[in-house]
């Protein structure tokens, strides 16, 4: 950490939305210098799980879903909320299984990202997963209607670039994967 650089000092805090998916404070700050900011928003989501999940064969499994925030049917590798009292690992199993109806094979964690260190106060998890196959049926959530796809890497990498996968904390956890997008090949 860099030497001169200090932490904020929170004066004060005060809700103002507290529901399940989403709090909003708002606080008065006191920042290193002196200056008080009277008015920084916080917001909390829920901590969730990113799983970069690929089969027997290599192919990596992706959804198709809409996304509320956009308005747009989004491309993207299955992701769900960690349930209270649940691991990463476990919420990966749980979301692979409940989203596409695959299972088995091996899971690894591979980090705790923040999700905006900015404002938000959230944090998403990265699990890879190998080796799954189809094991039961979905069970969708309320808000969710899924269509699971099976891409290679070469057409994921080609999506990212063309823009058809855009969500960027999906983009980065592929890339600590050991996937670069630019050169469309797998750092081991």
């Amino acid at each position: 950490m860099p030497k001169n650089l200090k932490s904020w000092k929170t004066i004060s805090s005060k809700s103002l939305l507290d529901t399940r998916f989403l709090k909003v404070e708002e606080e008065v700050c006191e920042l290193p210098n002196g200056k008080v900011i009277p008015d920084f928003y916080t917001l909390w989501q829920p901590d969730w799980v990113l799983i970069l999940a690929q089969t027997k064969n290599g192919e990596w499994i992706m959804e198709h879903q809409y996304r509320h925030g956009t308005g747009k049917i989004a491309l993207e590798f299955p992701a769900g909320i960690v349930d209270a009292g649940e691991s990463p690992l476990e919420a990966a199993k749980r979301e692979l299984q409940e989203e596409c109806a695959y299972a088995g094979g091996k899971f690894e964690y591979l980090a705790e990202l923040p999700m905006n260190p900015d404002r938000h106060r959230g944090r998403f998890f990265v699990v890879r997963a190998t080796g799954v196959e189809p094991q039961g049926n979905t069970h969708f959530d309320m808000g969710e209607e899924i269509e699971t796809l099976l891409y290679s890497t070469e057409t994921v990498v080609e999506k990212m670039r063309s823009g058809e996968i855009h969500h960027p904390h999906q983009i980065a956890a592929f890339m600590l994967y050991g996937i670069d997008p630019l050169q469309g090949t797998l750092h081991k």
